[in-house]
């Protein structure tokens, strides 16, 4: 009993408190993480595809199928305990488990499992990014995704498509299970609960959200009837801690569990401490530098060829960049089918030869841009290619800040930035980098990161198609060998120099916390020694 009001007690003050504040060591049965919540309005699965966020979601709302954090190959069972795909790839057939309910005690059925697809769709939020790719629309999805009985859900494809994507892209924290009935009961304005949801959960998962503040806290409470057994913390609570240096002498007090986005020279003094573990899961995205097409001066290959040898990538790869990312540079992510077996070598720094580009491309006395970083954890190193660019003959005027909605909106000249996928597969980074269906501004494309760029390369486009569509492995590694090589061979507007890793560092004393590639970390056997 006293232990439960020594959690309740501090959860209370967690909420009370100044950010700045130590709090008491957290006990045995509370994980707390500290982490960054800005920009975080909503809870509402359909309309989140980040990080953190996903993490959040990913514990409220269960998945018809998951992935293992050390299998990303290999669909395994969550709320459906099976399913088959019919000879022309055309049908999937989900069997769903008969013991899971959700928070409000209502049985998970088929019929809500096909109300949240259909929902993520209709509500045409950033979380039906990857769903919507399969040819799902407002129009079509309640006759193609269905409930053919109690347990028993059917998708049929609307155009073909490799239905491992689709697979994929199920496991993901945006097409998590919500209780139609709950959420249905709060809709206001038809917004499908969007509302409510945005700061209570309707959910199966192994937590349920007790308490949310943006930009401050949420907190989360077991599940006690959980259908996959009770977890192990009876609380998680996610503190927002965003300055890097607070967030490191808190992992270091025992008030905080696990941390997230700390900074490198944070991670380097927690390295050399023997009660913390850092974790640097590989991701599925890179750090790249962004050449707006729009811009007449950077529409010229020599001026983009320029660029790939203006950043001293190597100056950097041991320290800023030794937590969060490794060199890489090419757009098909090392270990997945088509990659490179090395693709390190094709971005040297050569200030000479880039001056000699420019010079070539009509600039013999340099050229001066506007750059600006996507965000403050790209900071560090935008100001590195500052620093080396300035050698090679670019007089790059650093503007910090929050750039990545202009980026989203083609208003920028070179911006640095770092991306991140969900689908283990080539084809969700081929679709962010390769990808651009319709050019035109109106379009409004961001999802697209070429869109983002302004460049369209029809070729690439009819190659990322291809991949999606094709079923035989054989044949879909030669399609991403050719991505590769053909983007490499068009100076691209997007160049590549790191593909991204997310440090977790957590105390030693946690257990079975495990960072996700995927970003759907789950807190179910976390346990406290």
């Amino acid at each position: 009993m006293m232990k439960h009001l020594l959690a309740a007690f501090l959860v209370a003050a967690a909420t009370a408190v100044p950010q700045h504040q130590a709090l008491a060591a957290s006990p045995p049965n509370m994980l707390v993480i500290g982490t960054n919540l800005t920009g975080i309005r909503t809870l509402d699965p359909a309309d989140n595809n980040a990080r953190t966020v996903s993490e959040l979601i990913s514990n409220l709302y269960d998945n018809l199928v998951q992935l293992a954090p050390d299998d990303l190959q290999k669909l395994q069972p969550m709320l459906a305990t099976k399913w088959t795909v019919s000879p022309d790839g055309k049908l999937i057939t989900m069997t769903l488990r008969s013991d899971a309910v959700f928070q409000s005690g209502n049985p998970v059925t088929a019929e809500d499992a096909a109300w949240s697809i259909q929902r993520v769709i209709k509500r045409g939020q950033v979380g039906s990014t990857d769903i919507a790719l399969w040819g799902f629309t407002p129009e079509n999805v309640e006759t193609l995704v269905r409930a053919k009985d109690a347990h028993t859900l059917e998708i049929e494809l609307p155009i073909p498509v490799n239905s491992d994507l689709v697979l994929y892209s199920l496991a993901g924290s945006s097409i998590g299970i919500i209780d139609k009935k709950t959420a249905l009961s709060h809709e206001a304005n038809g917004d499908l609960g969007s509302a409510w949801l945005a700061a209570n959960s309707a959910g199966s998962g192994p937590f349920a959200l007790s308490q949310w503040r943006p930009n401050d806290i949420a907190v989360f409470d077991a599940q006690k009837k959980y259908w996959g057994g009770a977890p192990a913390m009876a609380r998680v609570v996610a503190r927002h801690i965003p300055e890097s240096g607070n967030l490191r002498l808190q992992l270091q007090a025992g008030d905080v569990d696990v941390g997230q986005y700390v900074a490198s020279g944070d991670l380097d003094a927690l390295s050399k401490d023997g009660k913390m573990v850092i974790d640097s899961v590989p991701g599925l995205g890179f750090y790249y530098i962004a050449l707006n097409q729009k811009d007449p001066d950077l529409q010229k290959p020599l001026v983009r060829e320029a660029f790939q040898h203006a950043f001293d990538w190597k100056a950097i790869a041991g320290n800023i960049m030794r937590y969060t990312g490794f060199p890489w540079q090419s757009v098909v992510p090392r270990g997945m089918i088509g990659a490179p077996s090395d693709s390190t070598g094709r971005y040297d720094y050569d200030p000479a030869k880039a001056k000699a580009l420019l010079a070539q491309a009509g600039y013999p006395n340099g050229l001066s841009k506007t750059l600006n970083p996507s965000g403050a954890a790209t900071l560090p190193f935008t100001e590195a290619l500052q620093a080396s660019a300035r050698a090679a003959g670019f007089n790059l005027n650093l503007v910090p800040g929050e750039y990545t909605p202009a980026f989203r909106e083609r208003k920028y000249e070179v911006l640095l930035g770092n991306s991140g996928a969900r689908l283990p597969d080539p084809f969700a980074v081929a679709t962010q980098y390769a990808y651009n269906p319709d050019n035109r501004d109106e379009a409004r494309l961001g999802s697209y990161y070429l869109w983002r760029t302004a460049m369209q390369v029809p070729e690439l486009n009819t190659l990322v198609d291809q991949s999606m569509k094709e079923r035989d492995a054989g044949k879909r590694t030669e399609i991403f060998k050719k991505i590769d090589v053909t983007y490499k061979s068009m100076n691209p507007p997007l160049i590549v120099f790191f593909q991204r890793t997310d440090p977790y560092v957590m105390r030693a004393n946690v257990k079975g916390y495990h960072g996700h590639t995927t970003w759907s970390t789950r807190w179910h056997h976390v346990t406290k020694e």
